[in-house]
């Protein structure tokens, strides 16, 4: 199961920092992003392999 976003904790850091931070921390974001969609796929994937 996927686990529970923190996003509003999240926006509030990013806006109070300076511009590298934001781009690092936006970066790093992106690449779970990216990875939680990836797993997601995966879960579908099983989902409808398990169907008929």
């Amino acid at each position: 199961m996927l686990k529970r976003r923190r996003t509003h904790q999240f926006k509030r850091n990013t806006r109070h920092t300076s511009p590298n931070r934001r781009r690092v921390l936006l970066k790093n974001i992106h690449k779970k992003v990216l990875l939680r969609r990836k797993l997601f796929a995966l879960l579908q994937m099983e989902e409808m392999a398990a169907q008929p």
